[in-house]
């Protein structure tokens, strides 16, 4: 967990509430162009989320529908994943990326529909799985406030076909959580077996994507989590070495330093997880706030031979043939069922403020979705 989060978690509740509902006020509200009733009522209309300054009164409204254009597919969501980047956002409270737009909405499943010229791996009625940055105009250009969008236009190189053991529900909570443990285990750590594993804030969607991906290369894994209950899932997951997020004593429990951490905290907790690594250690570095406001790192802890890597999924806009294959890679490893799905709570897209409330308060374990074809 991120120290903003930390913050906003020991808040009560009523507070945490009305921090979003005040960040929220001096916001724009977005005008509504088509009566709310169910994404699925508007079978030839593109929609996305009503911003508004009350979670209780979040909707879904119409938008012009656009097609595809060069090497970009049209996607009918039928199920999208909220991440903690999206609460962010809401709350005005993430750094963006350079060039990248915050749009809440990266992760969706559902059909194609229609695509573009050059587009020769999918076909209409293909089921995909998208990382989506937002909403893609013709000309190329990602579209402000197309948060959530139901009928995205994405590049193909932002999709995977679903493998056919899984569901479109299961299928969404997959691209930003799994991407990033695997993008960050596999191809910067490359863990291997044995090897000690730290990774923080565990019950989470990527915390336990990596739980599923480290295990599978038989490393051995040691975990935080913010509460009691949650640290008895992770023992009831076969984790022994289990410690508290929200306190620095991990770094003084931790006995025989580690080869790997895989770090979603801020602050002190970065210079005392460095502490623990063994020469040639790798920390994945997944939290941004550190370096949105420009901290610095120990440098004498590198004299161990150890590399430093922020995990920034955002970034591979940049450089598609690497999303592409890493993207390959995992539904592979899916279909086969190396690793598998984590646990998920879903809601009807009528309680998308309910689900962004859970989200606030960090009760929930593994990935909320938005199941669009569920009515309340």
């Amino acid at each position: 967990m991120t120290d903003i989060a930390g913050r906003i978690a020991k808040l009560p509740l009523k507070d945490r509430v009305k921090l979003l509902s005040d960040l929220q006020r001096d916001r724009p509200t977005v005008p509504t162009r088509g009566t709310f009733s169910h994404p699925s009522d508007w079978p030839n209309a593109k929609i996305g989320l009503k911003q508004s300054a009350n979670l209780d009164d979040l909707g879904f409204e119409e938008m012009a529908l656009q097609p595809p254009g060069p090497g970009q597919i049209q996607v009918r969501a039928r199920a999208i994943s909220i991440n903690f980047r999206d609460l962010m956002i809401a709350m005005a409270l993430y750094p963006p990326t350079p060039g990248v737009p915050s749009v809440m909405g990266s992760d969706y499943a559902g059909e194609v529909v229609a695509c573009g010229s050059g587009v020769e791996e999918f076909s209409p009625g293909d089921r995909v799985m998208v990382l989506s940055a937002g909403d893609t105009a013709p000309d190329g250009k990602l579209l402000e406030g197309t948060h959530f969008c139901a009928v995205p236009n994405v590049w193909a190189f932002q999709a995977v076909h679903i493998p056919p053991n899984l569901n479109f529900i299961e299928a969404a909570s997959i691209p930003t959580a799994f991407l990033t443990a695997f993008y960050g285990l596999e191809s910067v750590a490359r863990v291997q077996g044995g090897e000690r594993v730290l990774i923080h804030t565990a019950t989470g969607g990527v915390g336990l994507a990596a739980i599923e991906i480290a295990q599978a290369r038989g490393a051995e894994i040691m975990a935080t989590a913010g509460s009691e209950a949650k640290r008895d899932y992770l023992r009831q997951r076969g984790i022994l070495q289990v410690f508290d997020s929200r306190s620095l004593a991990f770094a003084d429990q931790i006995s025989g330093g580690v080869d790997i951490i895989l770090n979603t905290l801020s602050g002190e907790a970065v210079a005392r997880g460095l502490g623990l690594m063994r020469p040639f250690g790798r920390f994945l570095q997944i939290a941004m706030k550190d370096q949105a406001l420009g901290e610095t790192l120990p440098m004498s802890a590198f004299r161990l031979g150890l590399s430093f890597t922020t995990i920034n999924l955002s970034l591979f806009l940049f450089n598609p043939s690497m999303l592409k294959r890493i993207f390959k890679e995992l539904a592979d490893g899916l279909a086969t069922e190396i690793w598998r799905p984590t646990p998920i709570t879903t809601f009807p897209p009528e309680k998308i403020g309910a689900a962004l409330r859970l989200m606030s308060q960090y009760r929930h374990i593994g990935k909320i979705v938005i199941d669009l074809e569920a009515r309340a």
